[in-house]
């Protein structure tokens, strides 16, 4: 093992923002493309190898993976996640995108498509009465289209008006209502800003020929466990740096988009939409994972200086990162590479050590770390403030990021 990390400020990428096709959607803290293409150049070693993202998210990794030429494979348990990474990987040259905007340009002309009104659980709480029925027009537009993918790409543009046109305060990952001033200012351009941003993003599509990208939906832990031992080649991925519901909450970030989506168009197999938080409960660490498949040193001296309350969440999530990371280990081929990119969050104001417990973890497995690069989060979208300590002041995010490069022997 290397104990002294590489400092290397060439990593940061300050000032990258996101381009093209990973400008597609809205999601929390999302890899920075420039970053994970300059890993994968350097240890990729042929067009012929497979890369797995357990954890893909936006699908960042493997837009920059099909680049290479690399096939890839990614996994998601979000099914918000899932259908923008579909979106993202998908060829759609046979679609004539000139076309589909005059025809929904006109359906949103007309009053046809107006009604019914679309319905959830809360939805009067997070839309104005107003908005709900443009939106409803919107989804009913959508849902009238036959070709599927062109409905799951208008699903992502709609999801970014939503965004913009909910009653959330979107300046935090966890949903929050605005104030009713704040609700009264929204502007109501919703079926104007659809229609210019579908015309906008269609561009961004791929639409050429690219490499294999399989996407599954659900629990990484369990779709790893059926894929074959020794089948991929390279592993790049920035896990959970703890169980969403105190680090990012990715299901609640997402749900208002997933809650107006048409089901038929989701990859939802464990009903995760049946309410607001559930996504959120059954991801990594969540409340039905076990609390006793992983100890060490590392990870009991941690647990020894927080409070004895979150002393278990801590351990269901490090239970559950074991579980996935004896599954990578054995997928991994004889000489293949893990690339990990991984944050130390904080518990009770004190650094989880996530870096030091995941080299642990893989050398005891039998992949051996071969580089280590510490970098400075610039572009990462992540909250500058997380929740209070008691009643202190609140805990200030994490502002770096390692680089784990592992080699299976």
């Amino acid at each position: 093992m290397n104990n002294t990390p590489t400092i290397d400020y060439s990593w940061d990428f300050k000032g990258i923002k996101k381009e093209g096709v990973h400008t597609l959607g809205h999601y929390p803290a999302t890899m920075v493309a420039p970053m994970q293409l300059r890993l994968l150049e350097k240890w990729k070693t042929n067009d012929e190898q497979i890369m797995l993202d357990p954890f893909m998210g936006s699908g960042t990794a493997l837009i920059e993976a099909q680049k290479l030429g690399l096939q890839t494979i990614g996994i998601d348990i979000n099914p918000y996640a899932v259908l923008l990474s579909q979106v993202k990987t998908h060829n759609y040259q046979q679609i004539s995108w000139k076309t589909v905007i005059k025809r929904i340009t006109k359906k949103l002309n007309s009053d046809e498509y107006a009604r019914p009104l679309w319905n959830f659980e809360k939805i009067e709480k997070w839309f104005r009465p107003d908005i709900i029925e443009s939106l409803s027009h919107v989804r009913n537009v959508i849902a009238s289209e036959k070709d599927r993918w062109v409905r799951k790409f208008l699903w992502i543009c709609m999801s970014d008006i939503i965004y913009t046109h909910s009653n959330d305060r979107t300046s935090t990952f966890k949903l929050h209502v605005k104030e009713p001033p704040q609700i009264e200012r929204i502007s109501n351009n919703v079926t104007e800003a659809f229609l210019n941003l579908a015309a906008k993003k269609q561009k961004y599509l791929n639409n050429e020929f690219l490499p294999k990208c399989t996407i599954y939906s659900g629990d990484a832990k369990k779709i790893c466990f059926k894929l074959p031992a020794e089948s991929v080649d390279i592993i790049c991925s920035s896990p959970p740096y703890g169980e969403n519901a105190t680090t990012v909450t990715y299901g609640q970030a997402s749900i208002l988009f997933l809650k107006w989506i048409d089901p038929r168009d989701l990859e939802d197999s464990d009903n995760l939409l049946e309410n607001f938080s559930k996504i959120d409960s059954k991801s990594l660490g969540g409340n039905s994972a076990s609390d006793s498949e992983y100890s060490s040193k590392a990870l009991n001296d941690f647990l020894s200086s927080i409070n004895v309350s979150k002393q278990r969440k801590v351990r269901r999530f490090f239970s559950d990162y074991w579980l996935i990371s004896k599954e990578l280990a054995r997928l991994l081929k004889p000489s293949g590479v893990l690339l990990y990119t991984v944050g130390n969050r904080k518990v009770d104001d004190i650094r989880q050590p996530l870096d030091k417990i995941t080299v642990e973890m893989f050398e005891s497995l039998g992949l051996e770390e071969v580089e280590q690069h510490t970098r400075n989060i610039f572009s990462k979208k992540m909250p500058s403030q997380l929740s209070r300590v008691h009643d202190s002041k609140p805990v200030k995010s994490m502002h770096k990021e390692n680089i784990l490069v592992f080699r299976k022997s």
